[in-house]
């Protein structure tokens, strides 16, 4: 007897290949496996492709790993110093110098006339002469400009539209990602400006970005009103010759843990630890407020405050570079399902085990089959799937590798298509009788966060697939050996491979019978591998290799799949 568990023979081809795959062959190959040959073949063929690129005067600003807070609304910077976009006017918008006016005229007179605004702040209108509208809101131009139309002509209606909006140059500087001199339209206002020259550096300051006009600093914005409080006043709309500012940052100050928004905020002298967590929208539901702990690094060395009263955090003053750490409560859940009289999911504490879960769902019901019972671990589950993908990848290599052994078997590609398509498990072998358990602690399985536990009901069958005549279930019957079975679903077929028969038994161990023919099979051999109910015969197609245990390893994930799937189809069935 020879006892395999699940574990990938993992095989790399570095081969290349020698000629072309003729397209009979791979007309002949299953259609799921045709579709990954070629896309092996075609990625290749990008990789031996020259890449050629054509200048770009693309400037591409690199992202960022930055956990700061607000960062990510200046991902996107502008291209050149030279305006791109417009921002939207509406009736309030000043005009200036630079400014073009469209004026129409409907009724007894018709005309359109686009007069831009010159530099005495004025425009001039035919039959009107010189009316001054700079310094004017939109709104308030349209109206007197009309006006002085009414009261010059009779049954003529004015239409006022500002078609073209002036050009100003601010400087940017400061902290600022890309500062210099960029030319943007008359609409503009400080938001939009700091957007098109990629927003603050890692150490500007959003708290504290001055407007300045003619050397006087004229507002001082806080971006934390815009991106918290979400209110809408950007500032003043900018002049040609004002300088955008942007100070160093004042205090950066990390909020982690169980917090809604964690992050790195940046505070003001007179913010307190209230404040940032006010910025960090407050504790997540599992915040445990007993555990609340500001870091703070001193030189190489780090010091520890530990917060044991809410009310008295502002006690503590606050530091740059300090870190506000809450921890949360761990809340671990697992799922039993099947053959127990309280199957859900339930919450675990760190370090529960199976039986404890076992008995959170009030035992086995009179029908379970503890024997057959599945245990799927998430991190079991990661594994085994890398594992057949590395498997499923070396063996499709081997396909398009001319020369190599495997190559030659028309049976290779129908266990690839078998591979690709079976589920893979994150199964893991555990002890399910609670008697046995309570004899033996050491065999209890500890449950992580998401397993889930499936409890079959009592089987009365083998089940036997693969290279047989009649695949299907055996009704179970004592001390019969695997001869009987095989020979109920009237024996094996001449594609069968008889030297690796695997057997899996309902815990999930996995037994390989070795046969050195098809006619030694019936021998008392067999008699080595006992039989349970539920167990699970799986006789492979032959693969002509000399290597038999690396076939082994692409059906060793196959016929656990199987398994596996047999006893959650149990659950579902009788649910």
């Amino acid at each position: 007897m020879k006892k395999i568990f699940l574990s990938a023979f993992l095989i790399v081809s570095t081969g290349l290949y020698s000629q072309e795959l003729d397209e009979a062959y791979l007309a002949s190959l299953p259609a799921n496996v045709r579709a990954d040959v070629l896309d092996k073949i075609a990625d290749r063929e990008v990789q031996d492709t020259a890449i050629y690129r054509r200048p770009s005067s693309m400037i591409n600003k690199p992202s960022s790993s930055s956990k700061r807070f607000g960062a990510q609304i200046f991902d996107m910077m502008q291209t050149s110093f030279m305006p791109i976009n417009e921002p939207n006017f509406d009736s309030s918008y000043v005009l200036d110098f630079g400014d073009t006016l469209e004026i129409q005229l409907v009724g007894q007179q018709n005309s359109i006339d686009k007069l831009s605004i010159k530099r005495d702040g004025s425009i001039n209108i035919e039959g009107i002469g010189k009316v001054s509208v700079v310094g004017l809101t939109l709104e308030s131009a349209s109206n007197l400009i009309k006006n002085k139309i009414t009261n010059a002509y009779i049954g003529i209606e004015a239409f006022v539209t500002l078609v073209n909006i002036r050009d100003i140059q601010v400087l940017i500087t400061g902290n600022a990602y890309n500062p210099g001199i960029y030319t943007l339209n008359g609409n503009s206002n400080l938001l939009h400006a700091l957007s098109m020259a990629g927003g603050v550096d890692d150490t500007g300051s959003y708290r504290k970005i001055d407007l300045i006009r003619n050397d006087e600093v004229i507002k001082t914005i806080d971006l934390y009103d815009i991106f918290i409080d979400g209110k809408s006043g950007f500032g003043d709309r900018l002049r040609s010759g004002d300088t955008i500012l942007v100070r160093p940052s004042i205090k950066m100050v990390t909020l982690s843990g169980a917090i809604k928004r964690p992050g790195l905020y940046e505070l003001k002298e007179d913010d307190n630890f209230s404040d940032l967590l006010k910025y960090g929208i407050g504790f997540a539901d599992n915040a445990d407020l007993q555990s609340l702990r500001v870091e703070r690094p001193i030189g190489e060395l780090t010091t520890f405050i530990d917060i044991v009263d809410l009310k008295k955090i502002n006690s503590i003053e606050v530091q740059s570079s300090d870190n506000l750490n809450v921890k949360a409560f761990e809340r671990r859940t697992a799922n039993i399902r099947g053959a127990v009289n309280r199957p859900g999911t339930y919450t675990i504490a760190e370090g529960e085990t199976l039986s404890s879960l076992v008995k959170k769902a009030d035992g086995y019901k009179d029908n379970a089959y503890p024997f057959g019972g599945v245990l799927n671990n998430n991190r079991a589950l990661a594994l085994n799937n890398i594992a057949k993908q590395k498997l499923y990848t070396s063996f499709v290599q081997k396909l398009i590798t001319k020369g190599d052994q495997l190559f030659a078997s028309e049976s290779l590609p129908y266990i690839l298509s078998e591979l690709k398509s079976s589920e893979v498990t994150g199964r893991i072998m555990a002890e399910f009788d609670l008697d046995v358990i309570e004899a033996n602690p050491n065999l209890d399985t500890t449950i992580d966060n998401g397993d889930q536990i499936i409890i079959p009901i009592k089987a009365e069958q083998v089940y036997i697939f693969g290279e047989i005549n009649q695949i299907g279930a055996v009704r179970y019957k004592p001390s019969k050996d695997i001869d009987y079975y095989i020979s109920s679903v009237g024996g094996l077929l001449e594609s069968s491979d008889a030297k690796n028969i695997f057997v899996v038994h309902p815990n999930g161990e996995i037994n390989k019978l070795n046969n050195v023919n098809r006619l030694s099979l019936f021998n008392n051999r067999s008699n080595d591998i006992p039989i349970y109910p539920g167990s699970v015969i799986y006789i492979p197609r032959e693969v002509k290799s000399q290597d038999a245990e690396m076939i082994a390893s692409i059906w060793a994930p196959i016929v656990s799949s199987t398994a596996t799937s047999l006893a959650a189809l149990s659950v579902l069935n009788k649910q």
